[in-house]
């Protein structure tokens, strides 16, 4: 942190002290110290709000995913067997003299597809607004790891100024303890009352209490942090030791907008809804056009019944014609010459195979919907519009976001270097009155006085540096042009 660090010994020897104090107070943990990327990237995995907004992301870009593989051909493979027996039962066909078998089995192997080539563009249409959806999904969750993003560097750089108070602090009850040794020296000498050393005795242990104060607000504030997290609340954070302070962007307003425009996702989350609500709108009218579908299958098919039959049909009359011509033989004269039997060939297993493709095409116009259509076209524009709507008012939002965090950016730099010009001159002024209370020139109101006008500007420049860097993490997720932990880094 700029100029947050006193030059004299005494004070050196207090935030010694006060670092001591810190460290000793601090709890251990079993993790590492978190940096600021690994406190936003734990904070990132576990938070309940964007596991829930994850989740809803994978379920809608599930739904994007099956819908849209209804616009391409389905290919499945099949194997059937169907098997069944009956007895003294007609069947469905015996009006047409058809008797069903008592024995039948049938197996069948086949690989088929469907394919709906046209359905008047609605398989397109609900794909692409399932896209949509799953855009502005994931556009809604690039926000909120925004917003976490800048609360916890916000939070983790208030660690900081915490940090910075206690060895401040710490600082004080050493100055507060010279104060009052230099106060019983005096009173020994005659060069103050003892009204004097009683003071100084008051505001040592004032000092003492706020230091205590100010340790356990930073213990309050890392645990805080920890459970903003997720963490466990023993975790330790790395802060760093002194505060970045990079310039300020010299970019124009306008062109930051512009820039903002571009690359926020609650502008790109607004499109999309706008987008998927024409597309809504677009679906109304798709079963007006033609409905075309495909469809085709090849395979083979067998019945074991079937062939089983035709082979007894085909021994019987094998067996008949043998018959016949051995009768032939015996009963005609030896010069009659009896040709053999022609003997059938025994019925082939299974079929050469099969296929088979179709087309079903389908023209359907309702004359009388009783207003159906005009109802949903209204309501979809209606839809349209406040879509829209919500757009224009993202964009002022993002506008107005970029203006005030500039402008807030601006500010705390400005204020950081009146700060920083406030804080030397105070300190300077403190070591001045401590001398010069210690030669007997001022009384212990003085001294004590300028003392504390010293704490709070000191107080102050560290509150105006983190200011200062919370209002560039601002500034930088406002325009939306960096991931949420490198936006929250700052170089």
């Amino acid at each position: 942190m700029p100029a947050l660090f006193f030059r004299d010994p005494t004070v050196a020897a207090a935030l010694v002290c006060g670092a001591f104090i810190a460290a000793t107070s601090a709890p251990s943990s079993a993790l590492a110290a978190l940096t600021l990327p690994e406190t936003i990237r734990f904070a990132l995995a576990h938070d309940p709000a964007l596991v829930a907004k994850r989740a809803n992301v994978a379920n809608l870009e599930s739904t994007y995913v099956k819908q849209r593989a209804a616009e391409f051909p389905s290919i499945s493979g099949q194997l059937a067997n169907q098997l069944s027996k009956s007895a003294n039962a007609q069947g469905q066909f015996a009006q047409f003299g058809v008797v069903p078998l008592t024995n039948f089995s049938q197996n069948t192997a086949q690989v088929s597809t469907q394919w709906t080539v046209y359905n008047g563009s609605l398989n397109q249409v609900l794909a692409q607004e399932d896209r949509r959806q799953v855009e502005a999904a994931q556009s809604d969750l690039r926000r909120a790891e925004d917003e976490t993003a800048s609360d916890v560097a916000a939070q983790f750089y208030g660690l900081v100024g915490k940090r910075e108070t206690v060895l401040l602090d710490a600082s004080n009850r050493v100055y507060q303890q010279e104060l009052l040794d230099a106060a019983r020296a005096n009173e020994r000498v005659g060069r103050s009352a003892g009204v004097d050393t009683l003071r100084a005795q008051v505001a040592e242990t004032r000092a003492e209490a706020t230091l205590l104060s100010a340790q356990a607000d930073e213990a309050n504030a890392r645990e805080t942090l920890a459970n903003r997290i997720g963490a466990p609340l023993e975790v330790a954070f790395a802060i760093p030791v002194r505060l970045p302070e990079p310039p300020l962007p010299a970019t124009p307003v306008d062109q930051l907008v512009a820039v903002a425009e571009a690359a926020r996702p609650d502008i790109a989350s607004a499109a999309e809804s706008v987008r998927a609500a024409v597309l809504a709108s677009a679906a109304i009218d798709t079963d007006l056009r033609p409905q075309i579908a495909l469809n085709g299958a090849f395979g083979n098919q067998n019945s074991p019944t079937l062939t089983a039959n035709e082979q007894a049909q085909v021994n019987a009359e094998n067996a008949a014609a043998v018959a016949q011509y051995q009768l032939l033989r015996e009963i005609a004269p030896p010069s009659i010459v009896i040709p053999p039997p022609l003997v059938l060939p025994n019925v082939a297993r299974g079929t050469p195979g099969f296929w088979q493709i179709g087309a079903t095409a389908s023209w359907s116009v309702p004359f009388i919907d009783w207003g159906t259509r005009r109802a949903a076209h209204r309501a979809a524009r209606a839809q349209i519009a406040s879509s829209e709507a919500a757009l224009q008012g993202a964009r002022s939002a993002v506008e107005l976001d970029v203006r005030q965090s500039l402008r807030g950016a601006q500010t705390s730099a400005a204020n950081l270097q009146l700060a920083k010009l406030s804080a030397r001159l105070a300190q300077e002024s403190a070591r001045i009155a401590q001398l010069q209370f210690k030669n007997g020139l001022i009384s212990f109101t003085d001294a004590n006085a300028t003392q504390q006008t010293n704490l709070s500007a000191q107080t102050d420049l560290a509150s105006a540096a983190v200011s200062y860097v919370v209002s560039l993490v601002k500034l930088r997720i406002a325009l939306g042009t960096l991931d949420p932990v490198t936006a929250a880094v700052l170089p």
